[in-house]
């Protein structure tokens, strides 16, 4: 008889604690809010000089959001010009060997994700002096000076960054 009623009860104390943990875990309340995306603004300036026609000097800067929004509406300035609706934009060894050596890349708003590529190429002739800066929100993230490149030589680099 005493085994009776403790099974019983074992079967009641389980079934109201399968209940509890049933509708406690469907409350609206206990779903989690997905993160949110902290954005950045950007600002790049790159100065090349001792670039000619025959170098490769290519600097692209590009910035996203994860939904999308960075089109249809401007995204960079260039040396203090919007560049329309553009997230990606560039400059080439035809912009280098002008009268202006530096270029200024700054994000109008902020964004979840900014990401540089660099590609130059010294293919003949005198050196080549690369010098570029990024910064976030700021801060000095990257920072090379004085980078020289002599005939034949190259450098390559992909940068990203974000929160």
């Amino acid at each position: 008889m005493e085994t009776k009623r403790v099974r019983r009860l074992s079967w009641v104390l389980g079934l109201a604690l399968v209940a509890a943990m049933t509708s406690s875990g469907c409350k609206k309340d206990d779903d989690p809010k997905p993160p949110s995306v902290e954005k950045i603004n950007a600002k790049i300036t790159v100065t090349v000089t001792g670039a000619d026609a025959n170098d490769q000097a290519d600097f692209r800067v590009q910035a996203a959001n994860g939904d999308a929004s960075q089109y249809g509406a401007p995204v960079w300035k260039i040396n203090g010009v919007v560049q329309g609706n553009e997230d990606n934009v560039f400059v080439n060894e035809e912009d280098f060997v002008t009268n202006v050596k530096t270029y200024v890349f700054e994000t109008v708003k902020p964004f979840d994700m900014v990401s540089v590529h660099l590609g130059f190429s010294n293919t003949d002739g005198g050196p080549m002096t690369i010098n570029y800066k990024v910064e976030v929100d700021g801060q000095v993230k990257t920072n090379v000076q004085n980078l020289v490149l002599a005939a034949g030589k190259s450098e390559i680099k992909n940068l990203t960054y974000n929160k």
